[in-house]
């Protein structure tokens, strides 16, 4: 089979099919489809691409996250083809060795920076998703989602249960990202005093939005507004100063990741606990103050 009529066939399975793919995860497929599968395999046959073409083709990016993605979308339909057809080959991409990216720690913002951030960011449309996104490390399309009815002003408490994303030029509401996604977080009081404030400033009702923006609006006017402040952030890193600043600060690492949605707790000290600098100065700290004691 030629391999543009088994992403046809990928594709019409992966849309109309038991288990179709969302829409913003079958919008990066294409995309990645269209930029560099096609270009490279169209017209072969699909049983022919061998793991030393493959090898080549994934040396030949510049970039370590093109070259997974990529990569990535090509064994989706490669092995959606084999197990569909039943076709009982070796699988070729099993061999191929994707190049590895330098670790990259999640930018964050300082303690101070934080602070001043809540109150800078008073007054605007986004502050509701953005003060909750600080506060209690919210995806982007978590908090865009979030309606009045979701939060409890009495005790904190905020129900995650949906996502908001952009597809194809429209919106949709979707589950949370995994099964761990859908937990409740308890928003601090200093929250729940500001989010009082803008519901009653707002005389929103339990149905509305805490932002009517659309997702990539919302991320826009975040980057934006940081870039004013000559500060390099997006709505994402909101997510990532609530996870850094909660271990710093010596929150247990279970419980940042239960508050994330992290599907384990290896993703947590992946991103978090890696190379962090400041956690083993406070060891070290109090390692001296032991060993001084004694002596």
């Amino acid at each position: 089979m030629l391999f543009d009529e088994a992403v046809y066939l990928y594709l019409d399975d992966k849309q109309n099919g038991r288990k179709p793919l969302r829409p913003n995860t079958l919008e990066g497929y294409l995309s990645a489809i269209n930029c560099h599968l096609m270009p490279k395999w169209s017209g072969r046959e699909i049983e022919s691409i061998t793991c030393d073409e493959l090898q080549e083709w994934v040396d030949g990016f510049e970039k370590p996250g093109a070259a997974k993605k990529a990569f990535g979308t090509f064994r989706q339909i490669y092995r959606w083809h084999l197990r569909e057809h039943r076709i009982r080959i070796w699988d070729e991409t099993q061999a191929v060795e994707l190049p590895t990216a330098p670790r990259r720690k999640p930018a964050a913002l300082t303690p101070k920076q934080a602070n001043q951030a809540m109150r800078d960011m008073r007054g605007k449309e986004w502050e509701p998703c953005a003060l909750i996104q600080l506060s209690c490390g919210l995806r982007p399309c978590e908090a865009i989602a979030l309606t009045w009815a979701d939060i409890n002003l009495s005790n904190g408490e905020v129900r995650i249960c949906k996502g908001l994303h952009e597809a194809f030029g429209e919106v949709y509401q979707s589950p949370t990202k995994t099964e761990k996604s859908t937990r409740t977080v308890v928003l601090p009081s200093y929250a729940v005093e500001r989010l009082r404030q803008v519901k009653r400033e707002r005389q929103a009702k339990r149905d509305d939005r805490l932002c009517a923006f659309r997702p990539s609006k919302y991320r826009r006017h975040v980057r934006a507004w940081f870039a004013r402040r000559r500060i390099k952030m997006c709505a994402q890193h909101l997510r990532h100063t609530y996870g850094t600043l909660a271990v710093q600060s010596g929150v247990p690492l279970e419980t940042v990741a239960l508050a994330l949605g992290h599907s384990s707790v290896s993703t947590a000290y992946e991103h978090y606990l890696v190379n962090n600098s400041s956690l083993l100065r406070e060891a070290q700290k109090t390692l001296s103050k032991l060993l001084l004691g004694a002596a």
